[in-house]
């Protein structure tokens, strides 16, 4: 760990944690060729970021898609069809004052509510909403005071971490994926895990490697009809690559790489068994170097009386990264028919939260959407949905209560089983991925006045003075009190270590 001196000290600052919203409606008609509705199985709204930049005046300027599908039976038929529209937003949202430096911008979308309903066999109108929570962080440096000579300082030193590095860059990937079946009528639901599988530094770069797993549940075709009585489901890996440009960078700092997917689009080719994939995905990392800091505490002036300000700090110490996985559990019970097969499951997580216990245990919370999709014992399709909240301890002894988490909840995969009493259990498989900071406060002097004005009383009409200390008295205490200096106070006394605590008799030495 580097020792330094400093008379600047890095703080990390959250300057805006809040959420944008958006309605979102639509009135739609169906075309000539689609079947009239008859029961509409599910409707989502599945929000992404297209773009997003920040001025020069902390304005965040984000563009954003939010994907409707809603999925419906014909009143003749057994089969599924699907509805696929895009509603597209813009936000303006002002995250920070002029003087903050870059911010570091993390995003969670989620869906908030939708409703759809068939106002006709031949239209349906959709309303909901969508929501973007923003965090912004940025790294300010904060200049420590200089005291003037001459007068007595209390420094503490801490260790903590440095100038945060950062850079980030977008990835434009399309990949066409093949299925296998000889065609696909659409896609059903679909989802984008990203993972990184390595980060290297090299020369003032971090080169950030990882995958981007896809899967999808798809439809397969009538040709005569454009619907589907049959689904199957599809995984496949992407790989994503990125050299970040991060001047300062080095072996000696921790580097927490982050693959994160703005947006993503299935697109199926007609006539083939080919999945076109149209994704933005955004590489990232962010570095800190562990130093040791010192700052004053307190002061004070043998001569004259000396007021002084103090804030307070605070520090982040050296990061740590937080990997783990778990599996969450929720039971979906079919109610008015009985389960004949499933197609596939997916589930999602809402609102993740990660805290310390009242008995010390660390916590994740949060709310965990799954859904099913597949056959009832009468042949027609189905979609079950439900939400539910959650909290489960996590195995982890490195958060406390001065624990700061950043993390993402990402949900890596889900199983399902029928049990006994025909409901179906869904096994979502989460990966907790982040950085753990502990935050140490310390109150730094700020200012000082050497109040000229007012000298103190000399101490020469003393021939001899004696202090008697206790355990809980310092060398500090000790010469703030009786006007003399830490040095002159120590020499006299054979004292070897200014921290150690005094107890008996004390020479007070003049100066």
């Amino acid at each position: 760990m580097e020792e330094k001196n400093k008379s600047v000290v890095y703080l990390d600052e959250i300057i805006f944690d809040g959420q944008t919203e958006q309605g979102v409606e639509l009135d739609y008609v169906l075309p000539d060729y689609c079947p009239d509705i008859f029961k509409i199985l599910s409707c989502s709204l599945t929000p992404k970021i297209v773009s997003y930049s920040v001025s020069s005046d902390g304005k965040l300027a984000l563009d954003g898609v939010v994907y409707i599908k809603a999925l419906y039976l014909a009143e003749t038929s057994s089969e599924v069809f699907c509805i696929d529209q895009r509603y597209t937003y813009s936000k303006l949202v002002d995250i920070s004052k002029k003087d903050a430096p870059s911010p570091w911008l993390s995003f969670e979308m989620k869906q908030d509510y939708c409703t759809c309903r068939a106002v006709s066999p031949r239209r349906i109108d959709v309303r909901g909403a969508v929501s973007c929570r923003i965090k912004a962080q940025t790294c300010r440096e904060n200049v420590l005071c200089t005291i003037p000579d001459g007068l007595q300082v209390k420094t503490r030193s801490v260790s903590c971490c440095g100038k945060t590095l950062f850079a980030k860059k977008q990835i434009l990937s399309s990949e066409d994926i093949e299925t296998g079946a000889s065609g696909v009528a659409f896609i059903m639901q679909s989802g984008a895990c990203p993972k990184v599988t390595d980060v290297r530094i090299v020369a003032d770069k971090a080169v950030v490697k990882g995958t981007v797993i896809v899967s999808a549940l798809y439809g397969l075709p009538n040709a005569d009809s454009g619907g589907c009585s049959e689904a199957e489901k599809m995984t496949a890996e992407i790989p994503i690559s990125a050299i970040l440009d991060i001047p300062g960078i080095t072996d000696e700092h921790v580097t927490i790489p982050e693959i994160s997917v703005l947006d993503f689009e299935l697109i199926p080719k007609a006539d083939s068994g080919i999945i076109s994939c149209k994704m933005t995905a955004e590489c990232s990392a962010r570095a800190w170097k562990a130093e040791k800091i010192t700052f004053p505490v307190d002061v004070y002036s043998t001569e004259f009386e000396t007021d002084f300000l103090t804030n307070s700090l605070r520090l982040n110490t050296a990061p740590r990264a937080l990997s783990q996985t778990l599996t969450l559990k929720m039971n979906i019970t079919a109610e008015g028919f009985e389960i004949r097969s499933v197609w596939d499951c997916r589930a999602e997580i809402k609102n993740p939260v990660l805290r310390v216990g009242e008995s010390g245990e660390t916590e994740f919370a949060g709310m965990l959407c799954g859904y099913v999709y597949g056959k009832n014992t009468d042949g027609a399709p189905f979609c079950l949905e439900k939400q539910e909240a959650f909290r489960q301890s996590v195995s982890s002894s490195d958060m406390s209560e001065i624990t700061a988490a950043q993390f993402a909840a990402k949900i890596a995969g889900a199983d399902f089983s029928i049990k006994s009493d025909g409901a179906v259990e869904i096994s979502a498989i989460t990966e907790l991925c982040g950085v753990l900071h502990d935050v140490v406060s310390a109150e730094t002097v700020s200012e000082v006045t050497v109040r000229e004005d007012k000298p103190k009383a000399g101490n020469d009409e003393f021939a001899l003075r004696i202090c008697y200390t206790d355990e809980q008295s310092d060398c500090w205490s000790v010469a703030k009190a009786y006007n003399t200096t830490v040095k002159a106070l120590m020499e006299e006394n054979d004292i070897t270590d200014e921290q150690a605590a005094l107890s008996g008799m004390i020479i007070i030495p003049t100066v």
